[in-house]
């Protein structure tokens, strides 16, 4: 039986609003579970909390109320165990593409030789050789993602929390990285979090999907995605897969 990797029980979270002496909820009572090696899709519409749920579990944030565990022990602040992905790569510009995937390693204490020969691995896993010593600024947006991937991976975290990661980049790029990622995953199977307003994108990555209410968010539905794996691009034009598209949809428009 695989067991629970990240877990969320009861968790409520409000804000003060600026200039004004009231708070503001945006989770409430939110419950999640997800088992090892799971990829699991938050779906909700703009502003139900959905990358505060995710900075509370990366230890970004705390919760008002509530408990997050990872593995069974209480998250008390950011760890390695949980590597996060962002919007925005979110990479060092006076690094090159070597050096940014290389960071983790050297501050866990890699010796050089080691470190040098796993970095290589991470960056043909990505894609990118050649472009070893280029830096942020002469990369593509997807380019930069790749990297932005293979610096999370290389630790090879437990859990991997990704907002968004692909929202900025062309269609034919997308898709590029989702392979890209599915590709990854079937290789290691890190449990994924992935947040995303891309309903068919969801579809073509996830075991399972949850979808948020509006503010104050909580999870309303749980979607256990039928579709077997390879998902090629051509299961989006399926009867099936529109089907339930339609479904996710009108959920989020309720």
């Amino acid at each position: 039986m695989k067991r629970t990797d990240l877990s969320a029980n009861n968790i409520s979270k409000c804000f003060l609003q600026p200039g004004e002496d009231r708070l503001l909820y945006v989770l409430e009572d939110m419950d999640f579970e997800i088992k090892e090696g799971e990829f699991v899709t938050i779906l909700g519409p703009s502003g139900c909390g959905k990358s505060t749920f995710l900075n509370i579990l990366a230890g970004f944030e705390t919760a008002n109320q509530g408990q997050t565990f990872c593995c069974g022990e209480p998250i008390k602040g950011p760890s390695p165990e949980r590597a996060v992905v962002f919007q925005s790569p979110v990479l060092f510009p006076w690094m090159d593409v070597k050096s940014n995937i290389m960071y983790g390693l050297k501050q866990v204490g890699k010796k050089k030789g080691e470190a040098q020969k796993i970095t290589a691995e991470y960056i043909s896993a990505v894609g990118l050789e050649g472009f070893e010593n280029y830096y942020p600024c002469q990369l593509s947006g997807g380019m930069q993602q790749r990297v932005a991937l293979a610096r999370s991976l290389i630790l090879n975290p437990k859990v991997l929390l990704m907002d968004e990661p692909f929202a900025a980049l062309d269609a034919q790029t997308r898709y590029s990285m989702q392979q890209l990622l599915l590709r990854l995953w079937e290789s290691n199977r890190q449990t994924i979090v992935f947040i995303t307003h891309d309903v068919e994108e969801a579809l073509l990555l996830s075991d399972r999907i949850c979808i948020m209410s509006k503010r104050p968010g909580r999870i309303i539905e749980e979607i256990s995605v039928p579709f077997e794996w390879p998902r090629p691009i051509s299961l989006t034009g399926s009867g099936d897969f529109s089907q339930l598209k339609s479904h996710i949809l009108s959920i989020l428009l309720d």
